[in-house]
């Protein structure tokens, strides 16, 4: 049975999506999801070249012919996933494996289980009742399959996971904070989706 379902969507990401993989714990209850949208560098032979050496990971690879953006690339994860559980892992990101393998241990059937994030100047992003809806980030979220359903990330440049989070927040669901840090949030980050939209170049 596969309890996670790990979603990377990735645009010319050659590097770091290699780290954001050698990251994920290797366990027979979690599937990896790479979701290449139209990367114009190595971005997909290195995501192929790490499958082919890692065959105890249960990795799968979507291309996307033309560049879709990240809302809808997230989208195709979504709806493929097998797992009971999906999470994003954002490709210039990476887990913290031992704290990460820690939430997955609390994974119970609550409908969103949160973790905390950690940034690159030692920052922690701290996820309660109180500002998870700052810190809508699907990254930091963990949600349960059939709670998901129907709702999908929009056809934007970026901010999808703030409308996904605010579909989420309408339905009556369960919620888990775990405290645990477990996620790297490679912030800030030069060139990265929130960078280029903070200087208004999307």
């Amino acid at each position: 049975m596969i309890k996670v379902s790990i979603i990377i969507p990735v645009y010319n990401q050659e590097e770091l999506v290699i780290r954001a993989l050698e990251s994920i714990p290797v366990r027979d209850d979690i599937e990896i999801i790479v979701i290449n949208d139209a990367s114009t560098d190595n971005t997909l032979q290195n995501v192929f070249d790490f499958k082919e050496k890692h065959k105890d990971m249960n990795i799968r690879v979507v291309t996307n012919v033309t560049n879709k953006g990240l809302g809808l690339t997230k989208n195709i994860g979504y709806d493929i996933a097998e797992g009971e559980y999906i999470h994003q892992l954002d490709s210039d990101d990476y887990l913290y494996t031992d704290e990460y393998v820690k939430v997955l241990d609390q994974l119970d059937g609550t409908d969103i289980v949160y973790m905390n994030l950690k940034t690159n100047d030692g920052t922690v992003f701290n996820i309660n009742a109180e500002t998870q809806r700052g810190y809508c980030a699907g990254t930091a979220r963990f949600i349960r399959r059939e709670f998901l359903g129907e709702s999908r990330c929009p056809a934007v440049k970026a901010g999808e996971d703030w409308y996904l989070n605010e579909d989420l927040q309408k339905k009556q669901h369960t919620d888990k904070f775990t405290g645990i840090v477990g996620y790297h949030y490679n912030f800030p980050r030069e060139g990265s989706l929130y960078d280029l939209m903070c200087k208004g170049l999307l």
